[in-house]
């Protein structure tokens, strides 16, 4: 007969693992109840109407979006008429307490989507992101961030990213779409997050004047992301010749390339990025 001897470490080493397991099942456990119950929420009063009261509760007061009101009930009511496929229903991040819209790139039909007029379109692509990339990799912003201004919003924000169709469509009613953007955050007063990609995405540089304005309430790194992003897609020379453009631009740049957001650094940016502006808006 073999007799083995365990030691004190492993006994510990074999607790651990024990308790883990049994942390991860309980967790386990606990989607599942809070599936079951946010499943019962939504068909207790399931209606086309109550759902869309709650996005739009939703969204107003939990996002850090700009929200239009163009057609807004119409396009949620769109967006919520979408069947979603059973695997997406019965997926853990479909019970996740968000809308309907928030929690899965949603697609309407192509009849549907070329039937939108430039303010419709708008608002669905304000709310309404109809690809997701997995964002395994993305950049976590942590206290260590919050100092440095960096020259791209690439994997920050984006998870949920507009298709190609969306982006098209966008292009082509370009000045429209810009007039719509700048009344919505005129209205609302800040640049939501929604705005911020949809400026960077569109390219729409004669928007610097709003962003230098939005400076003024209240500091926001990602507006001097922004601010850099028009001028390096703008290829300013005199911005190409600056150290910061060398830092997060140039050859050893990278997507965490970042620079101090010094008073200094601040300053330089908002007066090439006005001098980038008035050079363009002759």
């Amino acid at each position: 007969m073999i007799i083995f001897k365990v030691s004190n470490r492993v006994r510990m080493r074999v607790k651990y693992l024990s308790n883990k397991c049994l942390l991860n099942i309980s967790i386990l456990i606990l989607f599942a109840i809070l599936s079951i119950g946010y499943s019962q929420a939504q068909t207790s009063d399931d209606s086309l109407e109550r759902r869309v009261e709650k996005d739009i509760v939703w969204i107003k007061q939990w996002t850090k979006s700009n929200v239009p009101d163009f057609h807004l009930v119409k396009i949620l009511s769109m967006i919520n008429s979408v069947n979603i496929p059973k695997e997406e229903k019965d997926s853990i991040l479909y019970f996740y307490p968000i809308p309907h819209w928030g929690g899965m790139n949603t697609i309407i039909a192509e009849p549907n989507f070329q039937s939108l007029s430039p303010s419709e379109l708008f608002t669905y692509c304000m709310i309404n992101y109809e690809w997701y990339n997995q964002n395994c990799s993305g950049r976590i912003v942590t206290k260590e961030d919050e100092p440095k201004l960096y020259g791209t919003f690439y994997r920050k924000y984006r998870e949920f990213v507009w298709s190609d169709r969306q982006l098209n469509a966008l292009k082509q009613h370009r000045d429209t779409i810009f007039h719509l953007l700048r009344n919505v955050i005129s209205k609302d007063g800040f640049i939501g997050t929604n705005s911020l990609l949809m400026m960077e995405s569109l390219n729409f540089r004669e928007g610097i004047p709003i962003v230098l304005a939005q400076l003024d309430k209240k500091e926001n790194n990602d507006l001097y992301t922004l601010l850099m992003l028009f001028m390096m897609k703008g290829d300013y020379a005199k911005f190409k010749k600056t150290k910061i453009y060398e830092d997060i631009y140039g050859p050893e740049s990278h997507i965490r390339s970042a620079i101090d957001n010094s008073q200094e650094n601040r300053d330089l940016i908002r007066n090439m990025a006005k001098s980038f502006f008035e050079q363009n808006d002759k």
